[in-house]
């Protein structure tokens, strides 16, 4: 019997388990039928389109019934057996209904509560759009990859695919005897076929683990192994560690096996519970829907995000080590310990990311952690300022919802509202509770619930921590504080109010309210100090300690998930001590005027007249604190008239600061000087189109791709970090003859960072006739599927080109939609959306995708928040003064 089974939206209603007329579960499946364990046998060969499996699942029964309910997707099952506890057969088969997704097997009488076992045979296509387990294929070689998060498990075997089923697993696999086989857990046994062209590996049964985090892989691999991680006081044995690439990486794997001990080592002193598997191996694998996943015991990672040589960029480096924090954090938050549900995932995803921040500031301070994840949070920000935005804690409705809870609400507001609680209890105590949370539900599963009860009970708070949390797990938005110095007879007081950041012209009929930690830092002198404050009302008054301060930040070491607006007078003398603030304190001073200009109460002069400043800073996230909302200002403000001038003042800000840096990393220099390069020459290059500094960088473009000499391409010869945006300018400006060298040279790559930098340069052409080449090549079978966003986003990002880029998606919509993972479908309008800024251009966009948002898993939701920042753009832009703008160019940017 062939069984093709597809998802609906509804199987994942959330709540109870539901069902339709006829019995079909709509949401969770039943809670009378459990899992306990699995076997499965998979025989795999990349070189084929389709796999055979064997699936043994161990099935309680809590209930008397004649059927049992699971997942299964687009597999041809060619028997199902079932036993009960006796050890007799039960007459059994397997029923489709329809396309809701679920497979029901049905027993030819009633069994009584009891221990069943349920065998399944059966064989699947290797899947198109990188999830359950698919293929790659580089050159000659061919990969079989595994990603089973979200709900991709049922892909590959027929199971319980929910994460509160959380069981052990044992694995076969059968393979090509050439090909390298990895999975979760070390193998156990080897066995060869008769004819010796193929061979069995067993591993060892896992510890208890949800359909999601099971994860394997067979081809050519390269294998590096390093030295075990050596015992110490939290884990008895030694711990296997090994990087896995494509044929011919095994070089490129040495950075990631050098910074893993010390990551592994953080986690365990940190949580006081030990590695919770048999092994670690970080895998990259060709093509990769993802940035990584956290697969137990098997990361697997997109290679670019894993593999580094020489040539790397130095921001490659620092994102490897980042990455790799973050998924081991998630062997604990995450694997050790599960959610239930996908209304819980910010509890994986936040606190791998706040781990993450964490073990690098302890690990690796040279890469400044407080600062990326402030700009991260900054940007989560900008998505929380949305009336169309999400809690933290979403309820989950159906699988888009489940796909589009990946964002920057549940992976940076989750981590800094963690962060923010963290500061305010102390650290200790927060560790406390969360080692307490990890150690009761080790192997478990546990909830938000949870996880406020154990560290209510550690913070020495009890239920003022509780609701202070959930009023941010619980609700939407960023916090808006207003503050108020009155100093009166030696003594001040501090006024707080509190209400909902939104942006200029949106409105809200709600009116929520936080229990925001506010830390305040005051100024005497030369020094400072700190206090804190629960604001729990809608305006509050607190004695500040200590003599009238001079000045005072309302976001002590930035460390809170609010915006601040002062009094005029205290944002004056504040902004007189900004050379005195932290690095981190000076970008929330940047984005209380960013903010403030975006709320309308903040003119664009007065936002101009803060950059100087600024652009003197030594960390470069606040040097360039400010340049994307010039650029907005530039765009959307500024005209043919004032743009010249505006651009000749900044390019006077920044191009003399770029030249003491010069256009080479040199040895030694800091990662700061490295990075501020990289950031200051895209800035001019791309968005100011400064000819002195294109100039320089299409020098090192040209060399890269041998356009002068005639020679083979060789990236090498342009500098690593600014070999992305050389490339671009080079493929701009020099026409047909430089975008067949980009082509050639990708096509030639099996680089994946090569690649990617290579595909910008094709989509950032400028050249009509060569942007439709671009546009269409993105869609053909040179370009793999998790590559097709690079070339896309880069044609977007240039004005000249959104014109014919939209009426390209108008064409070929379908063809492109097919080719996108599940993750990726709902952003596809903000994909499109760049420099779309007024109601007739989300009327436009609006009137193409609203009928087809249905196509799109998670659409619904991407199109409204695509939708919503147009129009919030477009209101903005019909407020801005542009007769101030044009009086504020002729004072100052003329001089």
């Amino acid at each position: 019997m062939r069984t093709s089974i597809l998802i609906l939206s509804c199987l994942f209603a959330c709540g109870a388990a539901g069902a339709k007329d006829d019995g079909v579960p709509t949401g969770k499946l039943p809670a009378d039928t459990a899992p306990l364990h699995y076997a499965l046998h998979l025989t795999i060969d990349p070189r084929r389109d389709r796999f055979d499996g064997e699936a043994r699942i161990r099935v309680r029964l809590a209930k008397a019934s004649d059927h049992v309910w699971l997942h299964a997707q687009q597999m041809d099952i060619r028997a199902v057996r079932a036993t009960d506890a006796a050890g007799a057969a039960v007459e059994a088969k397997a029923v489709t209904h329809g396309d809701t997704g679920v497979l029901e097997v049905r027993f030819a009488h009633r069994l009584p509560a009891q221990e069943v076992e349920l065998a399944f045979d059966y064989d699947a296509p290797f899947n198109g759009q990188l999830e359950g387990v698919y293929k790659v294929k580089v050159g000659d070689d061919a990969y079989a990859v595994t990603q089973m998060e979200p709900v991709s498990a049922r892909l590959a075997f027929p199971g319980f695919d929910e994460p509160r089923f959380k069981v052990p697993f044992d694995l076969a696999l059968t393979v090509p005897v050439q090909d390298v086989a990895v999975a979760n857990t070390r193998p156990v046994r080897e066995e060869k076929s008769a004819d010796a062209k193929w061979k069995t590996i067993a591993y060892a049964t896992t510890p208890p683990l949800p359909t999601y985090l099971v994860a394997f892989a067979v081809g050519p691999w390269d294998v590096a192994e390093a030295a075990p991680i050596p015992p110490n006081a939290v884990r008895k044995n030694a711990l296997p560690l090994r990087a896995i690439g494509p044929r011919g990486s095994k070089d490129k794997l040495a950075w990631a096996l050098e910074v893993a001990p010390a990551i592994v080592k953080f986690y365990e002193d940190y949580t006081a519970q030990p590695y919770p598997f048999d092994k670690l191996d970080l895998l990259g694998a060709p093509d990769f829907s993802a940035g990584a996943m956290e697969n137990a015991g098997l990361i697997i990672y997109r290679d670019a995000y894993l593999l580094t040589d020489a040539q790397s960029a130095a921001d490659h480096y620092r994102s490897v080590f980042n990455i790799e924090a973050h998924e081991i954090a998630h062997q604990w938050y995450g694997d050790l310990v599960t959610v239930p549900w996908w209304d819980d995932i910010w509890l994986n995803e936040a606190y791998a990311t706040w781990g993450q921040a964490k073990a690098t500031s302890a690990l690796r301070p040279e890469y400044h952690a407080d600062l990326e994840a402030l700009e991260s949070r900054l940007y989560a920000m900008a998505n929380d300022s949305l009336l169309s935005t999400r809690k933290i804690r979403q309820p989950i409705l159906g699988r888009g919802d489940i796909e589009t809870a990946f964002d920057s609400i549940t992976y940076q507001k989750g981590a800094a509202v963690l962060a923010m609680f963290e500061t305010w209890v102390g650290d200790e105590r927060f560790r406390k509770g969360m080692r307490a949370y990890l150690a009761r539900r080790a192997f478990g599963s546990g909830s938000s619930d949870d996880l406020i009860e154990t560290l209510a009970e550690a913070s020495g708070k009890g239920e003022t921590f509780a609701k202070a949390m959930r009023s941010f797990l619980d609700q939407p938005g960023v916090p808006l504080v207003r503050s108020e110095l009155a100093c009166e007879a030696g003594k001040a007081t501090l006024t707080l109010a509190q209400s909902r950041y939104l942006p200029y012209q949106v409105m809200s009929k709600d009116a929520p309210r936080w229990g925001v930690p506010v830390c305040a830092r005051f100024g005497h002198g030369g020094g400072s100090d700190t206090q804190c404050f629960l604001l729990e009302q809608a305006e509050q008054r607190f004695d500040v300690a200590g003599a009238c301060p001079d000045w005072y930040l309302p976001n002590a070491d930035a460390r809170g998930y609010y915006r601040f607006d002062l009094a005029a007078a205290d944002l004056a003398r504040l902004g007189g001590a900004v050379a005195t603030l932290s690095a981190p304190e000076q970008l929330v001073y940047a984005d209380a005027i960013d903010s403030g200009f975006r709320r309308g109460s903040v003119a664009a002069g007065t936002l101009l007249d803060a950059m100087p400043a600024l652009a003197a800073a030594q960390m470069p996230q606040v040097a360039t604190a400010l340049l994307r909302r010039y650029e907005w200002i530039r765009e959307h403000v500024a005209d043919a008239s004032t743009r010249p001038a505006l651009d000749a003042w900044v390019t006077r800000l920044y191009a003399p600061r770029l030249a003491r840096l010069g256009w080479h990393r040199k040895d030694g220099e800091p990662g700061t000087d490295t990075a501020l390069r990289t950031r200051i020459a895209e800035f001019l290059a791309m968005v100011v189109r400064d000819p002195g500094t294109r100039a320089e960088l299409a020098t090192q473009g040209r060399a890269a791709l041998g356009l002068d000499t005639g020679s083979k391409p060789d990236l090498s010869r342009a500098d690593a970090d600014l070999r992305v945006t050389a490339l671009k300018v080079t493929v701009q400006d020099g026409g047909q003859a430089a975008f067949d060298a980009a082509q050639a040279a990708f096509e030639a790559s099996r680089d994946t960072t090569e690649r990617y930098a290579l595909l910008a340069a094709l989509g950032a052409t400028r050249d009509p006739a060569l942007g439709e080449r671009a546009r269409d090549y993105g869609l053909g079978a040179a370009v793999q599927i998790g590559e097709m966003g690079r070339l896309y986003e880069a044609q977007a990002d240039e004005p000249e080109n959104r014109a014919a880029l939209w009426q390209w998606l108008t064409r070929h919509f379908e063809a492109y939609r097919k080719r996108l993972p599940p993750f990726a479908q709902a952003w596809l309008p903000k994909t499109f959306a760049p420099g779309r800024c007024s109601a007739a251009e989300a009327d436009e966009m609006s009137a193409f995708l609203a009928p087809r948002v249905k196509e799109l898993i998670g659409g619904d939701r991407g199109l409204g928040q695509t939708l919503e920042g147009i129009r919030q753009c477009g209101a903005l832009r019909e407020h801005v003064d542009r007769k101030a703008l044009a009086e504020w160019v002729a004072g100052h940017a003329a001089k």
